[in-house]
């Protein structure tokens, strides 16, 4: 346990010092919902309702922003052969790795979420459920890009190869999440608990089994 939480604060640490930590990810989520309306137009209508939809794939181009320097450097500098030494499961070892990149660059983006949806026009307790949604679908999010970083790793210019992966993927969990926001701006309180917790399961499914892909994945840029 001592070491997957070493390893898990050497990632934010490094997330921190050598990205910015969440700078990244929260100004491109930013540029995003404020470049939508450029867009889409100013209707307060249009805007209420393509609100959650754009928060979940602002939310997705964000996650993917910081995706490629994941394992990139693990693999130029040794420290995967080092990691696949070590006494702890490689799977564990990765969520750990992936979780606390995560929990240094994504922690903003559900804060700006609730925010962004305001300004769409949402009330407080919509945008408080889009915030949650978005908050309960990271964990998916961020083990996705983790997935496809790790399959990208070493290869020149990863960062295409890398949302050519995790976006397919990452789409179920994001149809919830946006479903949950829109639910609710519909007036479907049900609805938009139900499909917060099929939120919560997709994250947790893909925390069960994201994490021996991504350890599959390490393995073969040894191979």
């Amino acid at each position: 346990m001592r070491l997957l939480a070493g390893i898990f604060l050497r990632e934010a640490r490094l997330a921190w010092a050598g990205g910015g930590g969440a700078a990244g990810p929260t100004a491109f989520f930013l540029a995003c919902i404020t470049l939508g309306p450029l867009a889409i137009g100013p209707a307060d209508e249009t805007l209420r309702v393509i609100g959650p939809g754009l928060m979940a794939i602002a939310a997705l181009l964000s996650v993917l922003q910081a995706a490629e320097r994941l394992f990139t450097e693990d693999v130029s500098d040794g420290t995967l052969e080092l990691y696949v030494l070590t006494p702890v499961s490689l799977p564990l070892l990765a969520l750990a790795k992936v979780l606390g990149q995560a929990a240094a660059t994504l922690w903003a983006l559900p804060l700006i979420a609730i925010v962004g949806a305001m300004m769409y026009g949402l009330e407080l307790g919509t945008a408080l459920l889009v915030g949650a949604a978005l908050l309960a679908a990271i964990p998916a999010l961020a083990l996705l890009a983790g997935f496809a970083g790790a399959l990208s790793a070493g290869v020149k210019r990863g960062g295409l190869l890398i949302s050519l992966i995790a976006m397919p993927l990452m789409v179920p969990v994001l149809v919830f999440a946006a479903g949950t926001g829109r639910a609710a701006l519909d007036g479907e309180m049900d609805r938009a608990f139900a499909t917060l917790l099929l939120t919560c399961a997709v994250s947790l499914g893909t925390i069960a089994v994201a994490p021996f892909g991504i350890a599959a994945a390490m393995r073969a840029r040894l191979g």
